[in-house]
């Protein structure tokens, strides 16, 4: 098995420089000065807009790898870590909390690759995954 160790490597201090740089020089500043006026859109229509582009998204996903469960992990994966993983490290979300959310996410993720591969199979007569 060939080892990306250099890749890692690499991917790993290219990510920490530009997110430590960029929050300290960029993201901080502009956050500190941008107090949010309230919802810009009513609870619902924001749900659903965030639900559309999820969907969205797991859809382009799951056409790329062929697989709607290999779309919805790492899909999930990925929402569990930029949610979970570093606001309960940075102390903005609680660990049980961090938890509940990650049981949300799997079930939610688990739900939605299921029903995307039941119709996905009976519009094309089962050839799709």
């Amino acid at each position: 098995m060939k080892s990306n160790w250099k890749a890692l490597l690499a991917a790993f201090i290219a990510a920490s420089l530009v997110n430590l740089a960029g929050v300290a020089i960029f993201f901080n500043p502009i956050a500190a000065n941008d107090v949010p006026a309230g919802p810009v859109a009513p609870p619902a229509a924001g749900l659903f807009a965030y639900v559309a582009l999820s969907v969205g998204l797991f859809d382009r996903t799951a056409r790329q790898v062929q697989n709607a469960g290999k779309a919805a992990f790492g899909i999930a994966a990925s929402q569990f870590i930029l949610v979970n993983v570093d606001f309960v490290l940075s102390g903005k979300r609680g660990l049980v909390t961090g938890a509940a959310s990650k049981a949300l996410m799997v079930a939610t993720w688990t739900c939605v690759a299921l029903a995307y591969s039941y119709f996905a199979q009976l519009g094309d007569g089962g050839k799709t995954k």
